[in-house]
């Protein structure tokens, strides 16, 4: 076997070896190149749409409270029951509410006799003074004495009339027909004033959606527009609603804002739960049989350009015969609604057909342009 024993060779050696293998290299490099790719100007929609979250809601539900401090007696319903207006509910004890009904009704008639007899003497003095049988002072004190009573049986009165609706409160009833959807209320437990017990939801066929709206957004949203939606119960099905008011009021968390729009939506099949949690699509513009390209054209260059165009548009449109090895020139346009994927072009230099550079790639250099 030949050796190389001289130790001057090597290096030689060493230097063509590596000689050979950048000119292979190189020649295996050389047709890496950019790949341009383009899209079509065409006619079809543009459509804008905002992504929002959102809850659902009742969209009409009323809170039972109760209006008087007591001991609960009687519960007859539940979760889910139909009722009807003025259904009874539940019912507190009433006891000590009816004793005291009768200490003040006993008393309240004591100061009925004693406005009558007030009245009768006020009457008989009266008739005394016109035959000048007793002074005027005399008629005077005793129109006192029946004002002091009446005053008496007037507070009496008023006390009366606050026990007997202290009374009917008693008596919880529903102040609309629909379905319980929160009951908050068991017998034999003490509850206080102004306490909700009961929520009833007039129609669960109809619900509302709560949206949460960027405020760098909320100048899209307007009434009337379409929302599409999902649910995690549900996510294969698209549910859809209306938008019904747009609210003023600026929801703060740290330094985001955002507004609340009310979304209207079908709820007939009964599938939507209140507090759900909606991931949904708001359609805030849509244009239909209009010129339009990839919106990603307007970010895409093939060389760097300064920034000093002053607000003006441009892409680069494919040339028939590519000119100093670049197969794109530049075209100022003028745009109309701006959408997802889409953008509307209203400049007469685009025209339908035109071949439009949405990207470049890195890849084998081809002698043809790949177009999408």
């Amino acid at each position: 076997m030949f050796r190389i024993n001289n130790k001057k060779l090597l290096p030689v050696i060493i230097i063509i070896i590596a000689v050979i293998t950048y000119f292979f290299l190189r020649g295996c490099n050389k047709n890496i190149g950019l790949v341009y790719r383009y899209d079509k100007a065409s006619k079809g929609e543009v459509q804008k749409t905002i992504s929002v979250s959102g809850t659902l809601e009742v969209l009409k539900s009323h809170a039972v409270l109760s209006k008087i401090s007591g001991i609960v007696t009687d519960v007859y319903v539940d979760y889910n029951s139909k009722v009807e207006k003025n259904q009874l509910l539940a019912k507190l004890d009433a006891t000590g509410i009816e004793q005291e009904i009768q200490r003040i009704d006993v008393k309240r008639k004591q100061i009925s006799l004693e406005l009558l007899k007030a009245k009768s003497d006020r009457d008989a003095k009266l008739d005394l003074l016109k035959e000048n049988l007793i002074s005027k002072k005399g008629l005077e004190n005793a129109e006192l004495q029946y004002k002091q009573v009446a005053n008496e049986w007037n507070a009496i009165q008023n006390e009366y009339e606050i026990a007997k609706n202290s009374k009917s409160y008693t008596r919880i009833t529903s102040p609309s027909s629909g379905m319980v959807i929160s009951k908050d209320v068991e017998p034999n437990i003490p509850i206080t004033q102004n306490k909700v017990l009961f929520v009833i939801a007039e129609d669960l066929k109809k619900m509302q959606l709560i949206i949460q709206v960027d405020e760098s957004d909320i100048g899209y949203i307007k009434n009337n527009q379409n929302v599409h939606f999902s649910v995690s119960a549900f996510p294969e099905k698209v549910f859809e609603g209306r938008i019904t008011q747009v609210r003023f009021e600026p929801i703060r968390k740290g330094q985001l804002v955002s507004y609340q729009a009310l979304v209207t939506c079908d709820n007939s099949e009964l599938q939507l739960k209140p507090g759900m949690t909606a991931t949904a699509t708001v359609d805030v513009a849509y244009k239909k049989n209009v010129l339009r390209i990839p919106t990603e054209a307007f970010i895409v260059s093939p060389v760097e350009i300064p920034e000093d165009d002053n607000g003006k548009k441009f892409v680069w449109k494919k040339r028939i015969i590519a000119i100093k090895e670049l197969p794109v020139e530049r075209v100022e346009v003028k745009t109309g609604l701006t959408g997802d994927y889409f953008t509307e072009i209203i400049s007469d230099k685009i025209k339908e057909g035109d071949e439009i550079l949405v990207g470049i790639n890195k890849g084998v250099e081809v002698k043809e342009s790949i177009r999408r």
